[in-house]
């Protein structure tokens, strides 16, 4: 036991960064992990989300450090409950393009990837049913997105941007009782969420600094919103 605690980190880094990237479709690198299974704590440092194909940018999210508390008592259960996760130092590389942002972009790519799952139908499905094991889902109480910002840019519009990206601020995110209410959501769902909320806020941040870059973005912001 004391092996596996003082290893996990390692563990859960190497897993990370071998399998992220797949899970998401974008580039996913990770520099640091302390697990401990004592405490019920993960704290991830120096996450690193890169772009989906097409955007110019160095990548879409950088999170300094992720820090999560889960009850120990639910980790062999199909439903592992999330206490808390708290995310410091969010940077959002936000690129808008002609007809999508790389944020909205990411969210439709998870979105098409449940939704193209292969269906089984007939005997065949009754046959292979036992052999499918239904994947972990979490049920998380509190998220918050604290000391965040964004850098916006626009593909094409180095006039309003004046030729680079444009910091602004966002405000702290807080998300309550995610998948409470469907006894837990699969990780990728999580992510949509959050990423969800993440594109939200950044719309309404962009709309709201139409003084600092003109009208043309507040109507960006407007189309960052239906995302």
């Amino acid at each position: 036991f004391l092996g596996l605690e003082l290893s996990l980190g390692k563990l859960v880094l190497k897993g990370v960064n071998a399998a992220a990237s797949g899970t998401l479709g974008v580039p996913v690198t990770l520099q640091d992990a302390d697990i401990s299974l004592v405490r019920g704590t993960a704290v991830l440092k120096g996450l690193h989300v890169g772009n989906p194909e097409g955007y110019k940018t160095d990548g879409l999210l950088d999170l300094g450090s992720v820090s999560v508390e889960i009850d120990n008592s639910t980790l062999l259960s199909d439903t592992i409950l999330i206490k808390e996760i708290a995310i410091d130092g969010l940077v959002l590389t936000y690129e808008k393009g002609l007809l999508n942002s790389n944020l909205g972009a990411l969210i439709d790519q998870l979105s098409a990837g449940k939704e193209e799952q292969p269906k089984e139908e007939g005997e065949a499905k009754e046959e292979r049913a036992p052999e499918q094991k239904p994947g972990k889902k979490v049920v998380i109480e509190k998220l918050t997105i604290s000391g965040s910002k964004m850098n916006f840019s626009m593909t094409g519009a180095a006039a309003l941007t004046g030729g680079g990206a444009i910091p602004i601020p966002l405000p702290t995110i807080t998300l309550t009782d995610l998948g409470k209410e469907k006894e837990g959501v699969t990780i990728v769902e999580a992510i949509q969420h959050v990423l969800g909320a993440i594109a939200g806020t950044a719309g309404t941040a962009i709309a709201g600094s139409a003084k600092l870059l003109g009208q043309g973005a507040e109507a960006v912001g407007e189309g960052a919103l239906a995302v």
